[in-house]
């Protein structure tokens, strides 16, 4: 058999072997479109009194919101769904070390989290008169989001000093660990328009690493291809 055939199963089996972590690297890279999306169209939908400078990003899906599919289940789970599908591909990608997965499960921990977070809905807006979210749904809507914000933060953290361990991840760790004060930094300069405007410009900053996080994953994909037959 000419030596060219023989290596065709292993060039065709090296391609299936890196198709996921570019899937996964694709997913990454649309959470900020599909939670920005959201947070627009979702804003937009509401009535004259809601403000998005002013009112919780949480209001957006709430039982008495105006279109609240938008937000929850574009915002929440599609969103969920992309992390949690970018976070299987960065843990092989990292595999085998510790700390890499330890912060690949606290991607996971918020992908789950704001997935729930589509179907636990608040019972109404802050906007609405007599508004008291009592419900059982509403008390686990509180509780996810304060488990989220849990693996929000600690996750980049995590994998900030996980990339500074290995050699092909290491350009990447400095950015990851400048990106929690850029979590606060963005919240408390936009806290000056809102609570509202703050609590979303720290969330898109964090949708933004997490994209540049899949862009390295997706650029480490395509150097680690074999190269095509005919080159060799």
């Amino acid at each position: 058999m000419p030596e060219r055939l023989r290596r065709l199963p292993a060039a065709l089996g090296g391609n299936r072997r890196h198709m996921p972590p570019r899937l996964a690297a694709a997913c990454g890279l649309l959470t900020p479109l599909t939670y920005g999306a959201a947070l627009l169209f979702g804003g937009l939908a509401q009535p004259d009194d809601f403000s998005s400078a002013d009112d919780a990003t949480s209001d957006l899906g709430a039982t008495t919101a105006s279109s609240p599919w938008i937000y929850n289940q574009v915002g929440m789970n599609l969103t969920g769904i992309l992390i949690v599908v970018f976070a299987l591909g960065l843990w092989r990608a990292l595999s085998p070390d510790l700390l890499g997965r330890v912060g690949v499960v606290g991607l996971v921990g918020v992908g789950v989290t704001l997935f729930l977070e589509g179907f636990l809905r608040l019972d109404c807006q802050g906007i609405d008169a007599g508004c008291d979210n009592t419900s059982w749904y509403s008390d686990g809507h509180r509780f996810t989001t304060a488990l989220s914000g849990i693996f929000i933060f600690g996750s980049p953290l995590v994998l900030a000093f996980a990339f500074r361990r290995l050699p092909s991840w290491r350009n990447a760790w400095l950015p990851t660990l400048a990106a929690i004060p850029a979590f606060f930094l963005a919240s408390i300069l936009f806290s000056l328009i809102g609570d509202g405007a703050s609590n979303r410009a720290g969330a898109l900053t964090w949708f933004v690493w997490l994209a540049f996080v899949a862009f390295q994953l997706l650029k480490k994909t395509e150097e680690q291809e074999p190269e095509p037959l005919a080159a060799r």
